[in-house]
């Protein structure tokens, strides 16, 4: 098979597989199993892949290491950022009438409930969102599509299937996922190509966002609070 066609069906194949997992995992009844499946199951494909080409994760993560000092630095950096590039986008969009985000599924399962929060706070946001996301959407396919196309395009085009897979938080949702995604992207390029600082931006972001929801300040989320 053509390398070009071979390549974009693997990136097609992966964000099929998103819903696919999520949905097999919610089949089981078990809380935390969509999101865990949901990236579960193209991370397995995903290795497949590299495999195929005999290679394996560790060789799209080939730049310099990186001293604590800088993962720090670019840690808050991420984290900075992303929250006054989403702050300053709500504000516009409010002002446009665009709903606040819907965060009410995880209202429903998490506020109140300790159980519940702590296993989505472990498992979920440290595991398959911090790690297994960054993984998927700032290693393989932002890897994959850049091969295929250039850097540009591949950072863009991963924050758009990202911020697709979150099309459940509503518009407002959506465009503060990708653009954080954007976010994401563009300082996983400028750190030397290493998710270490990705990993623990998005679950520094996820647990502060969790811990809110569980102690009922989703509003705060929002900005309606």
């Amino acid at each position: 098979m053509n390398p070009t066609v071979r390549g974009w069906l693997e990136v097609l194949a992966i964000v099929v597989l998103l819903p696919v997992g999520t949905t097999a995992g919610a089949l089981t009844g078990i809380t935390i199993m969509g999101s865990l499946l949901g990236v579960g199951l193209p991370l397995v494909a995903a290795t497949l892949f590299l495999r195929r080409e005999g290679t394996g994760w560790s060789s799209l993560y080939a730049g310099s290491p990186l001293s604590m000092v800088r993962v720090f630095q670019w840690t808050l950096l991420t984290i900075i950022s992303v929250w006054l590039v989403v702050q300053l986008a709500s504000l516009v969009l409010v002002k446009m009438g665009v709903p606040p985000a819907n965060y009410d599924i995880f209202v429903f399962l998490i506020e109140d409930n300790l159980l519940n929060y702590l296993l989505f706070l472990g498992p979920v946001a440290w595991g398959s969102a911090a790690v297994g996301e960054e993984l998927l959407a700032r290693g393989f396919l932002l890897h994959r599509i850049e091969g295929l196309s250039n850097t540009a395009i591949a950072v863009i085009l991963q924050a758009i299937l990202f911020a697709a897979a979150h099309a459940y938080q509503g518009w407002m949702g959506v465009v503060s996922i990708f653009l954080l995604a954007i976010i994401f992207g563009i300082v996983y390029i400028r750190c030397g190509r290493h998710l270490l600082p990705l990993i623990l931006a998005h679950g520094i972001i996820d647990s502060i966002s969790l811990t809110l929801v569980y102690l009922g300040h989703a509003d705060w989320l929002t900005g309606a609070g």
